[in-house]
């Protein structure tokens, strides 16, 4: 990835941090790798019926938050008092990521008092990226035997050469392939090549054109595996559990349908009142716990979640799971604090994290909420409408949204028209 690419992912993932204004709290401190609008912030507060939200960012941001909190003397005085003069206070994160369990190893070693229900203790780091890892999440399938579901053929790959021979043995039998990068997400470090793309003689010039140019393929671990045709009228062919183990136990959050581009990127998930056939939801609730009981032995706690594909042969295959809060966290925490904690049978719910919005880019905030009003919740004080989830990704012409509605129909009806006017 070069430098100029690098720079707009970095941009691109801090922007998202809006997102954690919606969850189940009300009264928190939201560290951000820069301030999100007051404005916005107010409206949510309203919106939610949050009593007090205090938001902080680093004065110098690089890649990491917990790496600027911790060289920001100013920001990390205050983080102190506010744990001195709240004894009972949690600490969260979006990823038990090894920066942050250096923030929280400082933290401690100051005699400070604060519980991480969420996070699983150090010595459990290297077994949580284990599991977060495509490599990782393949040997544990193996491990877990027929209990888990089987996933698709596939292999786990050392360096190019590894990677093109593994190809190479999909696209010879004329099946389509999916190469992930170990440590990929949401569609970075991943590459789709379908069985219709192989003409005659053309096998190698495909792969060096797909393959060879991307430095993550090189060197690094990846899996190669088989292409599952989706049936795209289940949940579009992407349907996905997320759950939640705390106080030992583990818990199953929500079902959904990812929407994902047919170049395997996630944009964002639909949830809700039949969004997912029944008989989906019972497979994707047992094998997610039996995963769940896995992690939970090998130390891990808070969020995870699973990806699945529904192929066209009806069957449903896992395909890998990350270790985090995920990009449909927001959407759940935010529609239980919404709605209660059965919005699931009453609503139908989408969400997009990223789409263009190109007539607002650099707009104040005031313009966009008088420009978007016809459409956002509660439109004419019924429960449905537009909720804007992301505006920190303005300032490149993007927006992130929440759809709800009491059917799928309605919700879809909002969403087409609100996209003809942002777009």
């Amino acid at each position: 990835m070069n430098k100029s690419r690098a720079k707009e992912e970095i941009f691109e993932d801090h922007a998202l941090c809006d997102r954690f204004i919606f969850n189940n709290s009300d009264n928190f401190l939201l560290i951000t790798p820069f301030l999100v609008d007051k404005i916005f912030i107010t409206d949510v507060k309203k919106l939610l019926k949050i009593s007090n939200i205090i938001n902080l960012s680093p004065k110098k941001i690089g890649e990491s938050v917990c790496e600027s909190i911790l060289q920001d003397h100013k920001l990390l005085t205050i983080l102190i008092e506010q744990i001195s003069n709240n004894p009972s206070i949690t600490v969260h994160s979006y990823i038990a990521s090894q920066e942050f369990l250096k923030l929280i190893s400082h933290l401690k070693k100051l005699n400070l008092q604060f519980d991480t229900p969420e996070t699983p203790g150090e010595k459990y780091y290297k077994t949580t990226s284990y599991f977060d890892s495509k490599s990782g999440f393949r040997q544990t399938a193996a491990k877990l035997g027929k209990d888990f579901l089987a996933l698709p053929e596939g292999f786990i790959c050392h360096g190019i050469n590894e990677v093109c021979k593994s190809v190479k043995y999909f696209l010879n039998q004329n099946k389509g392939c999916v190469v992930k990068t170990d440590k990929g997400l949401a569609g970075a470090g991943l590459t789709i090549i379908r069985r219709q793309e192989i003409k005659n003689n053309n096998l190698d010039s495909l792969i060096n054109h797909r393959l060879t140019n991307k430095k993550y393929w090189l060197h690094e671990t990846s899996v190669v595996e088989e292409f599952i045709e989706p049936d795209l009228k289940i949940c579009g062919g992407a349907p996905n559990i997320e759950l939640k183990i705390i106080d030992d136990k583990v818990i199953p959050l929500y079902v959904c349908g990812m929407r994902i581009t047919e170049e395997g990127v996630f944009k964002g998930v639909e949830l809700g009142k039949n969004a997912v056939p029944k008989s989906a939801i019972y497979k994707l609730i047992k094998h997610g716990k039996i995963f769940g009981d896995y992690l939970k032995q090998k130390g891990y706690r808070g969020y995870f979640e699973i990806d699945f594909v529904f192929g066209k042969n009806g069957r449903l295959y896992p395909i890998e799971a990350n270790l985090r809060r995920t990009g449909g966290t927001h959407v759940f925490e935010l529609c239980q604090k919404l709605f209660g904690n059965n919005f699931q049978k009453n609503y139908y719910i989408v969400a997009n994290n990223i789409t263009p919005a190109l007539k607002l880019k650099n707009k104040s905030y005031s313009y966009v909420m008088n420009k978007l009003k016809n459409y956002l919740y509660p439109i004419n004080g019924k429960k449905e409408g537009i909720i804007i989830s992301v505006y920190s990704y303005l300032k490149k012409g993007n927006l992130g949204y929440v759809v709800v509605g009491n059917s799928r129909m309605r919700v879809r009806e909002i969403e087409t028209s609100f996209l003809k006017l942002i777009s």
